[in-house]
């Protein structure tokens, strides 16, 4: 039962930001002012496809899905122990396991992931697994508010808009407090591929050095071959 109320609330809450990470785009990332009446109620297929193009950031909707599934069961699992250690009702220790320790964790050790792994495809699982830890965390405080109510209700409000607008950001491809979570494309293989095409390019059209014999401008001594002046003494 805990499961599958687990389970909706995470497809529920993904598709909540998914709405709220396309209105943000078409109101205040996209430089259009004018919309048609479809682009405002017809949203059903736009936010499918945010939340599809959230799975596919590594290239691999399967491993996209495993991530985002491994991350957001973990994060569920870890805070049963809160319920396990402490008493039944809100206390110090399910607060605690509530606590998004590991979507933290992530987020502000990405630039020093990033700098290790660049031009890496595991760069790519990074908003698959930020998403699924915040969406988990969200989901599991959930569950636990609506079951046993083992959690204030300002504490969950405070987890929602703390991690809720991180995701409309990361969903949009915004940078965030300056760091940009997209992976930076690597440009050695083109540089080298152009090297190569230059080199082999001299090697196919040599460019000798033109011979003054041949050259039949060689002679002409005054300014782009005119010889001499054009203008009679009477017009000057």
């Amino acid at each position: 039962m805990e499961l599958f109320l687990f389970l909706f609330f995470l497809v529920f809450f993904g598709l909540v930001v998914a709405v709220f990470t396309y209105y943000m785009k078409i109101l205040f990332f996209s430089a259009k002012s004018n919309y048609r009446r479809e682009e405002l109620t017809e949203i059903r297929g736009d936010v499918l496809r945010i939340f599809l193009n959230l799975l596919e950031s590594n290239g691999n909707i399967l491993y996209g899905c495993l991530t985002f599934l491994g991350t957001a069961i973990f994060v569920w699992v870890w805070s049963l122990l809160g319920s396990v250690l402490g008493e039944k009702g809100p206390g110090i220790f399910e607060h605690i396991f509530h606590l998004p320790i590991f979507f933290l964790a992530l987020f502000f050790s990405y630039p020093i992931i990033k700098e290790a792994y660049q031009g890496t495809s595991i760069l790519g699982l990074t908003k698959p697994a930020l998403s699924g830890l915040a969406l988990g965390n969200l989901s599991s405080g959930a569950v636990h508010y609506g079951l046993d109510r083992d959690l204030y209700f300002l504490f969950y409000l405070l987890l929602f808009f703390l991690q809720a607008p991180v995701l409309v950001f990361l969903w949009n491809q915004e940078s965030i407090l300056g760091v940009s979570f997209e992976p930076t494309p690597s440009y050695e293989s083109d540089s080298d591929w152009e090297n190569e095409t230059e080199g082999q390019g001299e090697e196919r059209f040599p460019m000798d050095p033109i011979d003054e014999e041949d050259n039949p401008f060689a002679e002409e001594s005054e300014p782009y071959g005119l010889g001499d002046d054009p203008f009679s003494d009477e017009f000057k």
